[in-house]
């Protein structure tokens, strides 16, 4: 089998999963978010960075729900409120259609991560997803995303959803999979 059918099977399968997973959580556990949306960070090298960090996947059109995500955190003051109907829109509507979604992930971090740097500097990483009975070993390159980015503003205004107190400058990583070099276990297509 040619590597481009494989890599779309395998980057179609995996944002399906993601996408699951994420409209679970909204659903049945309050936007907790479950392992699956929170990949053990690797060096390249393999040695852990961080057992595990929350992700946001990105919408092929990122800029069409920050303004929705803007409206839901400025409208209300109330942290309940706000959680509430960021919660029924992303159970809802958000995460119904995986063809949306590209296969790119961000991550917010505190303003002086020290994590944050290290990826930034070392632009890639192995993101290691596991839940349930699947696996997924994503080798990445990091980027920071820019001001003007509107991956980051998505990203931003969800997260703000859900912390209103979310400091306006933190830094913002892009993870994009390198899917010649991914794993899963199982294989979509039933190899291993």
């Amino acid at each position: 089998m040619s590597a481009a059918p494989r890599v779309e099977r395998l980057r179609d399968h995996f944002v399906g999963w993601q996408c699951r997973i994420r409209a679970d959580v909204m659903r049945r556990r309050a936007g907790q978010p479950s392992p699956g949306m929170r990949p053990q960070v690797l060096s390249a090298a393999g040695e852990e960075l961080t057992p595990a960090m929350t992700t946001l996947l990105v919408r092929r059109e990122a800029e069409s729900f920050a303004p929705e995500f803007r409206h839901l955190a400025r409208r209300t003051h109330d942290p309940r409120d706000r959680r509430e109907a960021a919660l029924a829109l992303l159970a809802e509507r958000y995460y119904q259609h995986t063809r949306d979604f590209s296969d790119l992930l961000t991550a917010t971090f505190a303003p002086a991560s020290p994590l944050a740097a290290n990826l930034e500097r070392a632009g890639r990483c192995v993101l290691a997803f596991a839940q349930d009975s699947q696996r997924y070993t994503l080798p990445c390159t990091v980027q920071r995303l820019g001001r003007d980015d509107p991956r980051r503003d998505e990203t931003w205004w969800h997260n703000a959803l859900f912390n209103p107190q979310l400091p306006p400058d933190i830094p913002i990583l892009a993870f994009a999979p390198r899917w010649l070099e991914a794993i899963a276990n199982p294989d979509p297509d039933g190899a291993r």
